[in-house]
C-alpha cells in the first residue's frame, strides 16, 4: 500500500512539472489559449482623424503588440459602431506596429511631403489605391469623424481589447475611463505616449502629423557649460558661438530680428559653416520686415531657410552648432530678447552645452521640425528691403537703464541633462513635474506668462508648486507684469497664490515684477530653480497652448549653475514689491499724508490764535 501511494505521488509530481515547464516554454500564448477572458494586449497606438488633406483619405488607425510574442488578428477587427473593418490572418511581431488607413497612396504621400519618412501601410479600407497594400473586409461605413468618435480593437470573439474616444463621443464602455480626448486640431494625430495604458486622457499626446515623438532621456556628462543672462551678456555669448562654428550651425527660433546676430550668421556661411534656419511662419503680429531681411540675406549667401507652419506655432529658441554644442535661451533673437547694449532688454537665461549625445538629441529634433517646413521660392519672395535706408535704421542700438550685474559663468564639471519638449515631455512626469515634486527644500520659479486656469482645468505646475509648499518647501514665484489686461493673467495667479498661502500658512509668496526699479523691459524668462541643484531654461510659458507648441528647453543638475540662477531670480526678486506690500505701502502713504494734512491744520490754528492773542495785549 505504501508503495502505491509512493507510486500516485511521483506520478502528480511528474505532471505538475511536465505542466509547469509546458507553461514556461509557451509563455503567455498558452496562457491565453487556454483562458477566453484574458485577451492579448494588443494597444492603439496612433489615431489620424482630422486630417490636413480634402476629404481626408490619409485618416490612418496604428496598432503595436507590445507583448514578447507574435499575435495573428485574423477575424480582428475595428470600430467606431458605426461600421467595422475586419483583418484576414495576419501575425504581428513583437514590438511591431501596422498602420490602417483608408487610401494607402494617400497616406504614402501626404506624409513624405512633411517629413523624411517613408512609411507604406499594411491596410487599406477605402478605395484599391495600391495593390501591395490588403484590402480589408468592412462591415457598415468605418469612418473617423472630426467631431468625435471611438476606436474600438475586438479580438475575433468580439471582445474588446483596446478603446480611445475623443471629442463629442458617447462610449460608455469598460475600455475608457473618465473624460474623452479634446477634439482634434486639423492637422494633429493622438500618438500613445509609449505604453502608457490607464484609459484616460493622460495616456495620450497630440502631435503634428509627420512629427516623431522624443522620449524623455536623462543625460550624464562630464564637458563644459557656460550659464548666461539676458540683458546682461547673452549677446556676446551668442555671438562667440556663431562665431567659433566651424561645420554646421542649426538654428530653430520663433522670431530672428537682430541684424547683429545675422552678421554673425553670414560670416560663419562666408567660413563654409553649413546653415539651417527653421522660423515660425505666423508668428503674433506677423514676419517683420527685420526677420524677411535677415532670412533673405542668409538665403542668398547659401543658408537653407524654412519656416514652420504646423498647427501650433513653433515657439523653440535654439541652436546646434557643429554637432557638438546646444545653446538654449528662453529669448528671441530680438533686440530685447538678445540685445546689443547690455542696458536694455528682457529679463531671460540662456546655456551652452558642450556634450556630443546631448547635440545630437536637438540635432534629430531639429531635422524632424526643418524637414517638415516649407522654403520660399526665392529670395525675393521674402523680401524687398535691400535699401542703404532700412539697414541703417534696423542698427540703431537701443539703450535703457538696466545696471548689468552678471557675467557669464564657465566651468567644465559633471552635470545631469533633461531636455524637455513640447509637445512630447513638457507634462510628461519625468521632466518638470517630476523636478518640482521631488522638491525637499526651496523653489524659485520666474515666468513671462502663465494661468492658473487651463480651460477648466488647474494649471498642473501651480498645482505641484501648492503641493511642494504643503510638504514645506519655501516657494517663491516671480512674474512678469507688462501684460496684464483681461482676467486669468499673471496678476490674477499672484493673488489666488498668496491670497492660499495666508489661508493655509503656506511658505509661499508669488510677485509681479517692478520693472521700473529693475529696468527691465519685461520678464520674459521661463525658469525653474529647485533646491539650488536643478534649473529649468525652456521656452515654455505655462499656459495651456504651450504645451502644445513646439518648446525646446533642458533641466540641469549641477550646484554651481543653479547658484548662478538662484543669484539672478532673487535680484529680481528684491527689487520687487508683491502686490500686498504694495497696498500696505500704499495705505501707510495714505495715512501719514493724513497725518501731515491733520497736523498742518492744527499748528495753522494754533499759530492763528497765538497771533490773534498777541495783538489783544
Amino acid at each position: 500500500m505504501r508503495e502505491n501511494e509512493t507510486f500516485k505521488c511521483f506520478i502528480a509530481i511528474f505532471i505538475l512539472a511536465l505542466l509547469l515547464i509546458l507553461i514556461s516554454t509557451h509563455g503567455a500564448a498558452f496562457a491565453y489559449s487556454h483562458d477566453n477572458t484574458a485577451p492579448p494586449n494588443l494597444l492603439i497606438t496612433e489615431i489620424y482623424p482630422n486630417t490636413a488633406t480634402k476629404n481626408e483619405p490619409d485618416e490612418y488607425v496604428a496598432i503595436t503588440n507590445p507583448c514578447a510574442y507574435s499575435i495573428n488578428i485574423e477575424g480582428w477587427s475595428i470600430t467606431d459602431n458605426e461600421g467595422k473593418i475586419i483583418f484576414p490572418t495576419f501575425a504581428i511581431a513583437p514590438g511591431e506596429t501596422i498602420y490602417v488607413t483608408r487610401n494607402a497612396t494617400a497616406f504614402v504621400g501626404q506624409l513624405s511631403n512633411v517629413s523624411r519618412k517613408t512609411i507604406f501601410p499594411d491596410f487599406e479600407y477605402g478605395p484599391d489605391s495600391n495593390s501591395d497594400v490588403t484590402q480589408l473586409q468592412t462591415e457598415g461605413r468605418f469612418a473617423l469623424r472630426n467631431s468625435g468618435d471611438e476606436v474600438i480593437l475586438q479580438d475575433k470573439r468580439g471582445r474588446e481589447v483596446d478603446a480611445v474616444i475623443y471629442g463629442d463621443c458617447s462610449y460608455n464602455g469598460v475600455g475608457w475611463q473618465a473624460e474623452p480626448l479634446k477634439k482634434p486640431r486639423e492637422g494633429m494625430i493622438y500618438k500613445r505616449n509609449d505604453f502608457q495604458d490607464t484609459n484616460q486622457c493622460k495616456d495620450w499626446l497630440l502631435l503634428t502629423f509627420g512629427a516623431s515623438y522624443h522620449a524623455p532621456q536623462k543625460i550624464t556628462c562630464f564637458g563644459e557649460l557656460t550659464a548666461f543672462v539676458s540683458p546682461d551678456c547673452s549677446f556676446s555669448v551668442l555671438q562667440r558661438e556663431i562665431e567659433t562654428a566651424s561645420a554646421s550651425l542649426y538654428i530653430n527660433l520663433y522670431q530672428f530680428e537682430s541684424i547683429y546676430l545675422m552678421d554673425a550668421v553670414l560670416d560663419a556661411l562666408n567660413k563654409g559653416v553649413n546653415v539651417c534656419l527653421l522660423l515660425e511662419d505666423r508668428p503674433v503680429g506677423g514676419i517683420k520686415d527685420e526677420e524677411r531681411y535677415i532670412a533673405a540675406k542668409i538665403k542668398d549667401s547659401g543658408g537653407e531657410v524654412r519656416f514652420c507652419h504646423d498647427p501650433f506655432i513653433n515657439h523653440a529658441k535654439y541652436a546646434v552648432i557643429d554637432n557638438e554644442r546646444t545653446l538654449i535661451t528662453t529669448e528671441n533673437w530680438k533686440n530685447t530678447g538678445i540685445p546689443y547694449n547690455s542696458s536694455f532688454g528682457n529679463r531671460g537665461w540662456g546655456i551652452v552645452i558642450s556634450n556630443a549625445e546631448v547635440a545630437n538629441y536637438f540635432k534629430e529634433v531639429f531635422l524632424d521640425d526643418f524637414y517638415r517646413g516649407r522654403g520660399k521660392e526665392s529670395s525675393q519672395g521674402l523680401v524687398k528691403l535691400e535699401t542703404k535706408e532700412f539697414t541703417m535704421s534696423r542698427r540703431k542700438i537701443l539703450e535703457g537703464s538696466y545696471v548689468p550685474v552678471f557675467a557669464p559663468l564657465t566651468l567644465r564639471c559633471n552635470f545631469t541633462v533633461i531636455p524637455v519638449l513640447a509637445p512630447d515631455t513638457a507634462l510628461n512626469n519625468e521632466t518638470i513635474l517630476d523636478t518640482i515634486n521631488n522638491a525637499k527644500e526651496r523653489i524659485y520659479v520666474q515666468q513671462f506668462l502663465t494661468r492658473r486656469f487651463w480651460d477648466e482645468e488647474d494649471n498642473p505646475f501651480f498645482a505641484a508648486l501648492v503641493d511642494a509648499a504643503r510638504r514645506g518647501c519655501d516657494v517663491k514665484v516671480l512674474l512678469d507684469s507688462k501684460y496684464l489686461e483681461g482676467g486669468n493673467n499673471n496678476d490674477e495667479a499672484v493673488t489666488w497664490l498668496n491670497e492660499l498661502s495666508r489661508e493655509d500658512n503656506l511658505s509661499l509668496e508669488a510677485k509681479l515684477a517692478d520693472l521700473d526699479s529693475s529696468g527691465l523691459t519685461k520678464i520674459h524668462n521661463k525658469g525653474l530653480i529647485v533646491d539650488g541643484e536643478k534649473v529649468l531654461i525652456a521656452s515654455l510659458n505655462w499656459n495651456a497652448n504651450s504645451v502644445h507648441n513646439r518648446e525646446a528647453g533642458v533641466i540641469v543638475e549641477n550646484e554651481e549653475i543653479a547658484s548662478f540662477y538662484e543669484d539672478v531670480f532673487l535680484h529680481d526678486w528684491d527689487k520687487s514689491v508683491n502686490e500686498w506690500e504694495q497696498k500696505e505701502n500704499k495705505g501707510g502713504t495714505f495715512l501719514i499724508k493724513i497725518a501731515w494734512v491733520a497736523l498742518t491744520l492744527v499748528i495753522s490754528f494754533v499759530v492763528f490764535r497765538a497771533v490773534k492773542w498777541y495783538k489783544r495785549m
